[in-house]
């Protein structure tokens, strides 16, 4: 075949994700002509599609030898070095991609996640509310968002997140739940029952499901229901948490020596717990009087 069709054929194996063989016609297209960019992305993106990390980043770096000033690419370079951890120069490329285009929604999702495996939330924060902004109905963005948010304890801004996932998906496991924990973080406990309900029907085994919506409804008075729930925690298992809110309704209902207990059973597992140990001494003096 000549050049042409060595570059129509692996174009046409590219769409069809017969990567191998795109490769292969690709590499006798270069041959031919070293310096064909549509050949040069296409074997790229070609060795993407294997596994190649490597070969890909190559074959990038040739394409950008040739045009640099190619800034749709950066995006694609930042993804090969990402993939192989060369997290700085990954970074690097994403940031080119964004100077060449502010809105390049690939080098916004990259660095993303970049941000987010280097701990640094409120990078990738800012980088999933401009890829918001773009585009609204990006769920999957919308919800780290919101998780982010819920971490950091702003919960109105987690409750917008939510509040938008549930708008566009009403059963979305995931909106429904941190919505309800947004609701819970803000004291807006009747309104977040009716969320840790449908929770509890869609996961009621989880454990931190369970707990928060025992604390939940424990401030809304509901004991019996809010111990049910702990109970059912701790039946699989010590869970510190559980045990937490357990205490808190025996207190709640003046059983003062059983808070003592609970308690106690996390001193056990945690005898630096300080926290717990302040909370023990009060529910010894209690059960005292």
């Amino acid at each position: 075949m000549d050049l042409h069709d060595l570059i129509k054929a692996g174009a046409a194996s590219r769409k069809a994700r017969h990567f191998q063989a795109a490769v292969d016609l690709y590499l006798p297209a270069l041959a031919l002509e070293p310096h064909h960019l549509q050949a040069l992305k296409g074997l790229a993106d070609a060795y993407r599609g294997v596994g190649n990390g490597r070969r890909c980043l190559e074959t990038w770096d040739r394409f950008l030898a040739l045009r640099p000033e190619e800034g749709s690419v950066q995006a694609r370079v930042g993804d090969a070095c990402r993939k192989l951890g060369l997290a700085e120069r990954a970074a690097d490329h994403y940031q080119a991609a964004l100077r060449h285009d502010p809105k390049d929604r690939y080098a916004l999702t990259g660095l993303g996640d970049l941000h987010q495996k280097e701990r640094r939330p409120e990078a990738a924060l800012a980088c999933w509310e401009r890829l918001l902004e773009l585009d609204p109905r990006l769920l999957h963005i919308r919800t780290m968002a919101g998780n982010q948010c819920r971490k950091k304890l702003d919960f109105a801004r987690a409750e917008h997140h939510f509040q938008e996932v549930l708008r566009q998906d009403p059963h979305n496991v995931h909106g429904v739940f941190g919505l309800a924990d947004a609701l819970r973080g803000l004291g807006r406990y009747e309104e977040a029952a009716p969320y840790w309900d449908e929770m509890l029907l869609a996961d009621g085994a989880n454990k931190q499901v369970l707990c928060r919506a025992g604390d939940c409804f424990a401030r809304l008075g509901n004991l019996d229901q809010a111990e049910t729930l702990f109970r059912r925690a701790l039946d699989q298992g010590y869970d510190r948490s559980a045990l937490l809110g357990l205490a808190r309704v025996q207190g709640l209902r003046g059983a003062s020596a059983e808070a003592v207990r609970c308690y106690e059973v996390i001193l056990v597992k945690n005898p630096g717990d300080s926290r717990t140990s302040q909370l023990l001494a009060e529910a010894r003096a209690s059960s005292l009087q």
